[in-house]
């Protein structure tokens, strides 16, 4: 199969704390990376990019902990719309380039859009697209069932940018699917 495919991959970075956690389904998106690319047997290249930043409503403050962890300052948030709007604009850039299926590094982000949708009542914007957890597809290809850094590290390339950053963990992504021709086959197989 050679026909080139619109992949867009998603990195999702969230409220959190390390001690106490908070408590389950209180997590809230806070940055969208988004990275869209043309898939093919020869490679992965990049089309367009997206960086939505998100104001949390049920903690509106950030812990020390998540800013340390993703480089999300408070300001950042406070400035930024709050998720119905993100969502909005997440679906514009979808309907611009119409990607034919969408991946993460695990089911957690996938997971996060569904949960956050049916709890805050709007509509999810990546319902409709297919997901491919790249985890488990490098877990099956590499023999490895590693966090992304980790991953980056075995396929012989260098992590780039912040690590917690949404938008840099969806290019690292997308740099492993360039790189590892083993995992951009199973991504296509599946397409």
């Amino acid at each position: 199969m050679n026909k080139p495919s619109r992949f867009l991959l998603i990195d999702l970075e969230c409220t959190c704390n390390d001690d106490p956690p908070l408590p389950k389904g209180e997590s809230e998106i806070i940055e969208i990376g988004a990275i869209l690319g043309q898939l093919r047997v020869e490679g992965f290249s990049l089309i367009d990019e997206l960086q939505l930043y998100v104001r949390p409503t049920i903690h509106p403050t950030l812990t020390p902990f998540c800013t340390t962890l993703t480089g999300i300052e408070q300001q950042t948030v406070n400035c930024a719309p709050e998720l119905e709007t993100s969502f909005r604009l997440l679906t514009d850039f979808l309907r611009e380039y119409s990607p034919t299926a969408w991946g993460s590094w695990g089911k957690f982000d996938a997971r996060q859009f569904e949960t956050e949708a049916v709890s805050k009542s709007i509509p999810n914007p990546i319902a409709l697209l297919p997901h491919h957890n790249i985890k488990q597809l490098f877990a099956r290809k590499r023999g490895h069932r590693v966090g992304l850094a980790r991953a980056v590290q075995l396929s012989g390339l260098h992590f780039q940018g912040q690590h917690h950053s949404g938008l840099d963990d969806a290019r690292n992504i997308g740099r492993l699917i360039e790189h590892d021709d083993l995992l951009r086959e199973a991504i296509l197989k599946r397409l």
